[in-house]
């Protein structure tokens, strides 16, 4: 994650002429009165925002107030301020030591819930791992691996995962699926409780406060059933993640070269055909660039570097070109589109881009020309920019 964000920076301010720097290690320090967006290898968040702040980083802490919305994908991710309103997170490890105002959406690795953590909304998960040790005011629904209740949850609780730990306090319903369920000398369940267990039956000890438990094997069925719906929840998850992350780096490309886009859907009615070539030359040339600096002892640095530039580029070539094509739809229409119109519009077209590649062949090919395109546009915008630059600084007769 660190180096591509790495790599995030170094290929877009190469492409911007510096429109929007992005610093490798950012501090927030002064108050941000509108909504924030942030990309770099570290951020620091220590003064209050106003609006949405929306990051990206390796690591990620959030140690002042956001008066609205959190949407954040990182590395590590530590929450230790008060956030208002709603959390969206992707990462590898995600720790809240906070108040959140309302609901709580994440997929990841890791999931932390500190003892001093309030979550006003829902808990919603999808990760390998979490420990809740807070304060769930809603439900809690996790879809995870490792699953470790020992604060409370406000209304009902549906665990599903390889191993389920209660040592807590679930004061709604409960539904629990695992090959493994482990209940704690504190456990307390004020709701009735379903539950599938591989082992079968357990004994909720004096965990059941005049409530019953019911060994349901429809929740689950057999192992295999278990292995099935891991896979699905997996995958799930993934999906969830990949739509997330990318929304993110949309946000952050419009929000940085919104207008260098815009200059370079310009030139795509009369230029398509040259863009494209442009973009097939980059595409498909590069990478024997790429295999001649490797095959010398002094080239090799370089050779390693463009192979991760290249390799970058492509992994994130489909979001680019579906902002781009956002933008010319925006521009051929009657009416002018806002940023969010724009950015969720640039997300649809990213989706039907990435679908594309599961067609074997012809898919790959179509999203290798779309890639192409977008590139080649980027590259002919360049070009025109450089010629407009290099002709104004001729002397004026």
């Amino acid at each position: 994650m660190r180096t591509l964000l790495l790599y995030f920076g170094i290929f877009f301010t190469s492409i911007s002429f510096a429109q929007q720097n992005e610093s490798e290690n950012i501090t927030l320090s002064e108050k941000q009165n509108d909504d924030t967006y942030r990309a770099g290898e570290t951020i620091r968040m220590e003064a209050p925002i106003t609006g949405d702040a929306v990051f990206a980083g390796g690591t990620i802490t959030v140690k002042d107030t956001v008066y609205a919305d959190l949407i954040v994908a990182g590395g590590e991710i530590n929450v230790k301020g008060y956030v208002a309103d709603d959390i969206r997170a992707a990462g590898g490890r995600l720790i809240i030591d906070s108040e959140i105002g309302d609901d709580v959406i994440v997929a990841g690795g890791e999931v932390l819930v500190s003892e001093s953590a309030i979550i006003h909304g829902n808990l919603i998960n999808f990760s390998g791992e979490v420990e809740m040790n807070g304060k769930v005011m809603g439900m809690m629904k996790s879809y995870s691996g490792e699953i470790e209740v020992n604060g409370s949850i406000g209304k009902e609780a549906n665990l599903f995962g390889e191993e389920v730990v209660v040592n807590g306090e679930i004061k709604g319903a409960s539904k629990i699926a695992a090959e493994t369920i482990i209940i704690g000398q504190n456990a307390k369940f004020g709701g009735d409780v379903s539950y599938w267990s591989e082992e079968g039956e357990i004994d909720f000890k004096n965990s059941l406060q005049g409530v019953t438990s019911t060994f349901d094997n429809s929740l689950m069925g057999d192992k295999n059933e278990l292995s099935l719906k891991g896979f699905g929840i997996a995958a799930f998850g993934f999906w969830m993640f990949y739509i997330f992350s990318a929304f993110l780096v949309i946000l952050l490309l419009n929000w940085s070269f919104g207008n260098f886009f815009n200059t370079a859907i310009s030139y795509f009615d009369k230029n398509a055909s040259k863009s494209l070539g442009y973009g097939l030359i980059y595409v498909l040339g590069f990478p024997l660039i790429i295999l001649i600096t490797l095959v010398t002892i002094i080239g090799i640095p370089v050779g390693v570097f463009f192979a991760g530039f290249y390799l970058f580029s492509l992994i994130f070539g489909h979001l680019v070109t579906a902002l781009l094509l956002s933008h010319y739809l925006n521009n051929r229409s009657d009416k002018s589109w806002n940023f969010w119109t724009i950015s969720l519009l640039a997300l649809g077209i990213a989706a039907v881009i990435r679908l594309l590649t599961f067609i074997p062949f012809l898919g790959g090919l179509l999203s290798l020309l779309v890639i192409a395109l977008g590139y080649g546009l980027i590259g002919y915008a360049l070009l025109q920019k450089k010629a407009a630059l290099k002709l104004s600084s001729l002397p004026q007769n």
